[in-house]
């Protein structure tokens, strides 16, 4: 497995900094300072660590952040018949072979191909581009995905597999090799498009964002007491969207040195 140091450090410090790790850091010295008798500074550790777990598991606060970010790129009203190429970017899985090829995807992978076999559908003069990488794992996230396809009856002379590219920078420069300047739908989930764009947008000027798998949703009804109770699927959900602040930032950093 061919991995660069810069990839592994920014993999690792991605991982440290997500708001579950950062609690338990908090926690951590919380414990320190309690144990050494430091008892101010241990509760001046210990406020921060369960402020984040209170605010990211918050259902509430964390739909409205998630409405805010997914929704600035709208979602087309309707599914067209005008694009050349239909990009859908990994979004990982495990390798399972007790599984189906769909169950062994994520919910987000299921949600990106799910919607790029529509659009494939739509456009039968199109290609479909999957993408993803295996990491540690036997599979590649794109090898898995047009299998997929595959299932749904997309002819395989129309599937074109890119199972190396580590991340979306790395997937941006070679599917622009393919698509160059003609129409093309991207497809990745709500939360990553924004960051997925910055990088397609430096190769074509003809991407369409086609956003799935949306975290934030529109309420309909009134909502339950209880419903605002803390609940671990939303640091899950936070944790998505905190990912993809990390890496614009990451992103400016490296713009900024270089």
């Amino acid at each position: 497995m061919d991995l660069s140091l810069g990839f592994i450090v920014k993999k690792w410090l991605g991982s440290l900094l997500m708001p579950l790790n950062i609690s338990l850091f908090f926690l951590l010295l919380s414990f320190y300072f309690g144990i050494t008798k430091r008892p101010y500074r241990a509760a001046a550790t210990l406020v921060p660590a369960l402020a984040i777990l209170l605010v990211t598991s918050n259902p509430w606060w964390v739909n409205q952040q998630l409405l805010e970010n997914e929704r600035v790129l709208k979602a087309p009203s309707q599914l067209v018949d005008s694009f050349d190429f239909v990009v859908v970017l990994g979004g990982g899985h495990i390798s399972d072979p007790m599984l189906s090829p769909t169950e062994q995807l994520s919910r987000s992978s299921f949600a990106r191909i799910t919607k790029g076999i529509e659009l494939s559908l739509v456009n039968p003069q199109s290609r479909l581009i999957v993408s993803g990488y295996g990491g540690s794992d036997p599979n590649s996230n794109a090898e898995l995905m047009e299998k997929v396809a595959r299932q749904a009856n997309i002819p395989p002379a129309n599937i074109i597999t890119i199972p190396k590219a580590k991340d979306t920078e790395q997937e941006a420069a070679v599917i622009a090799t393919y698509i160059g300047q003609r129409p093309t739908a991207l497809v990745t989930s709500a939360t990553h498009m924004k960051r997925a764009l910055q990088h397609f947008n430096k190769y074509s000027s003809n991407i369409s964002p086609v956003p799935t798998d949306y975290l934030g949703k529109e309420v309909q009804g009134e909502q339950r007491l209880y419903e605002f109770l803390p609940d671990a699927r939303f640091i899950h959900r936070y944790d998505a969207l905190w990912h993809e602040k990390l890496g614009i930032w990451w992103q400016k950093i490296r713009t900024y040195f270089s």
